[in-house]
């Protein structure tokens, strides 16, 4: 079996051999122990028939998934990241450890326990062809805001140059210890978890996802770790903390997934020394920018584009102000999956569509809320996070989204739905608006939830329709 891009880049990277590279559970793993693990895993691939078939990652355990995607890209086949809480129906060589195993329904597994890693294995049939997706590539689902998973192809090159950025940004660098709190099967967590630090020698400690900020900064001491990167809901948690906590020597903290509302942002950098960053990328682009977030930073502010992304506007008929952000970069995915093979990703030329609303201002980058989103009340365009941010200021409003609803006059109208701390009723909310939005921009419908359905990465899930 020939070297392959990620494999060998972790092989001849900044860590050494008997270094630790990542903890995760109660095992720390060094690189030899990777790699061999890896090696072994990758013959064990080479045994089972793949051909035409991706190795489908559903583990739990975050060191785990490195060794399999190292071995699989070592086999050079194709590698699909699944979420071990929610596994995909898509068809390859299934990968599962002791915390995913089948059911007993399920096909007979093949169990290996080579390289002090226990898995079983078992095929499950082609679901999506393979067909011009390039080898040692590897997949990532994401399901934005429809819940819909689709699988993003991103190529052995593509996930290099993404790591070696984050790395940058973060300052990762050999025998720099981490702490990581993300979801290692979604492309921010994978690459800033598992990519970036093995790459250039930093040991990441992996703690689980849905830990509380007491429990984030007993290991960040525990590691002496200077980086922490976590997800929205526990930066929100962390803000309103009763007493501030001990994180040790930790210089810089990373969130993404969703923007931190700035009264958390401000009460954290209120309170403690660190600098706090909300970064901003996506499954097809990879990291693009990160904004240091002090709660005085402008609505939408996601940063300047890291070095390699070159952003451009394109006008929107009927948004004033800003255009659609498309972009250029060296970290682009190859496209998506389908059942017939590869399929392209949106350009407008040579220039990838992201689909969100921006402005660009003294070379920063401002989302204005994505283009599909766009509301049309009687043929004017309104964003719905230009209305969540208005919103999201009134004292009592803990959360909230706006979305479309149908209207029989205006043909559309925003509906707002509201998380609230005390007894806010409409009539106070509409007259907080009134002086802050434009008319058509005023909320025609709103509801009071108890909370707002989020995704595991923090983004809110379309719900019905309001009628």
């Amino acid at each position: 079996m020939a070297d392959a891009g990620f494999f060998a880049a972790v092989r001849d990277g900044a860590g050494r051999s008997d270094d630790v590279a990542l903890i995760s559970g109660k095992r720390a793993w060094t690189y030899r122990e990777l790699i061999t693990s890896a090696e072994i895993f990758a013959g064990h691939l080479g045994r089972h028939p793949t051909t035409g078939l991706p190795v489908v990652v559903d583990v739990a355990d975050a060191a785990v998934r490195a060794v399999v995607t190292l071995a699989a890209d070592l086999a050079q086949l194709t590698v699909l990241h699944s979420d071990p809480g929610a596994p995909t129906d898509f068809g390859g060589l299934v990968v599962r450890d002791s915390a995913t195993l089948p059911e007993p329904s399920e096909p007979p597994a093949v169990r290996t326990t080579d390289g002090g890693v226990e898995l079983w294995t078992h095929t499950r049939a082609a679901t999506h062809s393979l067909a011009g997706i390039p080898a040692r590539s590897q997949i990532f689902l994401t399901s934005g805001s429809t819940g819909t998973p689709t699988g993003v192809v991103r190529p052995a090159a593509t996930v290099l140059t993404d790591a070696h950025r984050i790395a940058a940004f973060m300052g990762y660098e050999q025998g720099l210890p981490g702490v990581v709190s993300t979801l290692a099967f979604h492309c921010y967590g994978f690459a800033y978890g598992i990519a970036a630090p093995l790459l250039h020698g930093t040991p990441i400690r992996h703690v689980p996802s849905r830990s509380i900020p007491s429990q984030l900064a007993r290991a960040v001491r525990e590691h002496g770790a200077r980086t922490l990167v976590g997800l929205p809901f526990q930066f929100q948690l962390l803000a309103g903390t009763a007493a501030p906590l001990d994180f040790g020597e930790l210089r810089m903290a990373v969130s993404s997934g969703a923007p931190l509302p700035p009264a958390a942002a401000g009460a954290i950098t209120g309170r403690y020394d660190f600098a706090l960053y909300n970064a901003y990328g996506s499954s097809e682009t990879g990291a693009l920018s990160a904004a240091l977030s002090t709660g005085e930073q402008l609505p939408g502010e996601v940063g300047t584009p890291f070095p390699g992304v070159v952003p451009r506007l394109v006008p929107v008929d009927g948004v004033s102000g800003g255009g659609e952000l498309q972009l250029r970069t060296d970290a682009l995915a190859a496209g998506y999956t389908g059942t017939d093979g590869l399929l392209p990703l949106d350009f407008d030329g040579d220039w990838y569509r992201t689909g969100d609303l921006a402005r660009i201002e003294d070379g920063g980058i401002r989302i204005n809320g994505r283009l599909k989103n766009i509301i049309n009340v009687a043929g004017k365009k309104v964003s719905p996070a230009e209305i969540e941010r208005v919103l999201a200021r009134h004292p009592a409003v803990t959360d909230v989204q706006v979305v479309a609803a149908p209207d029989d006059v205006r043909g559309q109208v925003p509906a707002a739905r509201i998380v609230t701390s005390s007894g806010l009723t409409v009539a106070e909310l509409l007259a907080w608006c009134q002086s802050r939005l434009a008319p058509h921009q005023m909320p025609r419908r709103v509801s009071f939830l108890d909370e707002i359905p989020r995704s595991a990465m923090g983004k809110p899930l379309k719900g019905p329709e309001p009628s």
